[in-house]
Protein backbone atom coordinates (compact mmCIF):
# COMPACT_ATOMS: atom_id res chain seq x y z
CA UNK A 1 0.00 0.00 0.00
CA UNK A 2 2.85 2.41 0.79
CA UNK A 3 4.25 1.72 -2.65
CA UNK A 4 0.95 2.77 -4.27
CA UNK A 5 0.93 6.04 -2.29
CA UNK A 6 4.52 6.68 -3.34
CA UNK A 7 3.68 6.10 -7.03
CA UNK A 8 0.66 8.44 -6.83
CA UNK A 9 2.77 11.10 -5.06
CA UNK A 10 5.59 10.94 -7.63
CA UNK A 11 3.11 11.03 -10.53
CA UNK A 12 1.36 14.08 -9.05
CA UNK A 13 4.71 15.79 -8.51
CA UNK A 14 5.78 15.16 -12.10
CA UNK A 15 2.45 16.43 -13.45
CA UNK A 16 2.69 19.62 -11.40
CA UNK A 17 6.23 20.21 -12.72
CA UNK A 18 5.04 19.78 -16.31
CA UNK A 19 2.11 22.17 -15.71
CA UNK A 20 4.49 24.72 -14.20
CA UNK A 21 6.80 24.38 -17.22
CA UNK A 22 3.85 24.78 -19.62
CA UNK A 23 2.71 27.93 -17.79
CA UNK A 24 6.25 29.31 -17.90
CA UNK A 25 6.41 28.64 -21.67
CA UNK A 26 3.22 30.68 -22.21
CA UNK A 27 4.68 33.61 -20.26
CA UNK A 28 7.94 33.33 -22.20
CA UNK A 29 6.08 33.26 -25.53
CA UNK A 30 4.34 36.50 -24.53
CA UNK A 31 7.70 38.12 -23.69
CA UNK A 32 9.17 36.88 -26.98
CA UNK A 33 6.26 38.34 -28.96
CA UNK A 34 6.60 41.67 -27.14
CA UNK A 35 10.37 41.73 -27.74
CA UNK A 36 9.95 41.05 -31.46
CA UNK A 37 7.17 43.64 -31.86
CA UNK A 38 9.17 46.34 -30.06
CA UNK A 39 12.61 45.74 -31.60
CA UNK A 40 12.02 44.02 -34.94
CA UNK A 41 8.68 45.28 -36.26
CA UNK A 42 10.23 46.13 -39.66
CA UNK A 43 12.35 42.97 -39.90
CA UNK A 44 11.26 39.71 -41.56
CA UNK A 45 10.18 37.21 -38.90
CA UNK A 46 9.47 33.58 -39.78
CA UNK A 47 7.39 31.50 -37.37
CA UNK A 48 7.78 27.72 -37.61
CA UNK A 49 6.26 25.21 -35.17
CA UNK A 50 6.37 27.66 -32.23
CA UNK A 51 9.84 29.04 -32.97
CA UNK A 52 10.63 32.55 -34.24
CA UNK A 53 13.41 33.34 -36.71
CA UNK A 54 14.29 37.02 -37.04
CA UNK A 55 16.18 37.50 -40.30
CA UNK A 56 19.01 39.97 -39.67
CA UNK A 57 20.79 39.45 -43.01
CA UNK A 58 19.28 37.63 -45.96
CA UNK A 59 21.28 34.91 -47.67
CA UNK A 60 21.39 33.20 -51.05
CA UNK A 61 17.76 32.22 -51.55
CA UNK A 62 18.42 29.54 -54.17
CA UNK A 63 18.51 26.78 -51.54
CA UNK A 64 16.66 26.47 -48.22
CA UNK A 65 17.54 24.11 -45.36
CA UNK A 66 15.14 21.15 -45.14
CA UNK A 67 15.04 18.02 -42.97
CA UNK A 68 17.63 15.60 -44.34
CA UNK A 69 20.03 18.36 -45.42
CA UNK A 70 23.50 18.62 -43.92
CA UNK A 71 23.82 22.15 -42.53
CA UNK A 72 26.97 23.89 -41.40
CA UNK A 73 26.46 26.94 -39.20
CA UNK A 74 28.10 29.16 -36.60
CA UNK A 75 26.17 30.18 -33.50
CA UNK A 76 26.13 32.12 -30.26
CA UNK A 77 23.61 31.07 -27.61
CA UNK A 78 22.02 33.55 -25.20
CA UNK A 79 19.53 33.26 -22.39
CA UNK A 80 16.33 35.27 -22.89
CA UNK A 81 14.52 37.17 -20.14
CA UNK A 82 12.64 39.72 -22.22
CA UNK A 83 15.86 40.78 -23.95
CA UNK A 84 19.15 39.15 -24.88
CA UNK A 85 20.76 37.84 -21.74
CA UNK A 86 24.05 36.16 -20.99
CA UNK A 87 26.05 34.24 -23.58
CA UNK A 88 26.21 30.56 -22.66
CA UNK A 89 27.51 28.89 -25.82
CA UNK A 90 29.45 29.68 -28.96
CA UNK A 91 30.68 27.49 -31.77
CA UNK A 92 30.20 25.82 -35.12
CA UNK A 93 28.04 22.85 -35.98
CA UNK A 94 27.76 20.48 -38.91
CA UNK A 95 24.64 18.31 -38.58
CA UNK A 96 21.88 16.68 -40.58
CA UNK A 97 18.53 18.35 -39.90
CA UNK A 98 15.90 15.97 -38.58
CA UNK A 99 18.28 13.45 -37.00
CA UNK A 100 17.68 14.78 -33.48
CA UNK A 101 21.17 16.14 -32.84
CA UNK A 102 19.80 19.65 -32.17
CA UNK A 103 17.29 20.87 -29.62
CA UNK A 104 13.85 21.42 -31.16
CA UNK A 105 14.13 25.22 -31.12
CA UNK A 106 17.26 25.19 -33.27
CA UNK A 107 15.91 22.43 -35.50
CA UNK A 108 12.70 24.34 -36.29
CA UNK A 109 14.47 27.70 -36.53
CA UNK A 110 17.16 26.55 -38.95
CA UNK A 111 14.59 24.93 -41.23
CA UNK A 112 14.19 27.32 -44.17
CA UNK A 113 17.43 29.24 -43.67
CA UNK A 114 19.68 29.99 -46.67
CA UNK A 115 23.49 29.99 -46.97
CA UNK A 116 24.78 33.41 -45.92
CA UNK A 117 21.70 34.15 -43.80
CA UNK A 118 22.19 35.55 -40.31
CA UNK A 119 19.23 35.26 -37.94
CA UNK A 120 18.16 35.23 -34.33
CA UNK A 121 16.29 32.05 -33.46
CA UNK A 122 14.25 32.64 -30.33
CA UNK A 123 12.01 30.23 -28.44
CA UNK A 124 10.47 29.36 -25.09
CA UNK A 125 11.54 26.55 -22.78
CA UNK A 126 9.05 24.28 -24.56
CA UNK A 127 11.59 23.91 -27.40
CA UNK A 128 14.80 24.05 -25.36
CA UNK A 129 16.77 21.58 -23.29
CA UNK A 130 14.95 18.69 -21.60
CA UNK A 131 17.36 18.88 -18.66
CA UNK A 132 19.83 21.40 -17.32
CA UNK A 133 22.83 21.78 -19.63
CA UNK A 134 25.89 23.98 -19.09
CA UNK A 135 24.10 25.89 -16.32
CA UNK A 136 21.00 26.48 -18.46
CA UNK A 137 17.83 25.14 -16.86
CA UNK A 138 15.14 23.31 -18.78
CA UNK A 139 12.81 26.22 -17.96
CA UNK A 140 14.92 28.83 -19.79
CA UNK A 141 13.88 30.67 -22.96
CA UNK A 142 16.77 30.88 -25.41
CA UNK A 143 18.07 32.93 -28.34
CA UNK A 144 20.60 31.67 -30.85
CA UNK A 145 22.32 34.00 -33.27
CA UNK A 146 22.95 31.74 -36.25
CA UNK A 147 24.99 32.29 -39.41
CA UNK A 148 24.30 29.63 -42.04
CA UNK A 149 27.60 28.76 -43.69
CA UNK A 150 26.50 25.99 -46.04
CA UNK A 151 23.70 23.58 -46.91
CA UNK A 152 24.26 20.24 -48.64
CA UNK A 153 21.53 17.91 -49.89
CA UNK A 154 22.36 14.34 -48.99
Amino acid sequence: MKRLYYIVFVTALLCSCENELANKAVTQDEKITSFIESKYAETPVIFNKGVNRIVLEEGDSTIFALPGDRVNFSYVGYTFTGSLGDTFARGDADVVLGEGSLIDGLEYGIEGMCPGEKSYIIFSCKYGYNKSVAGIGRDQALVFEVFMNDINRE
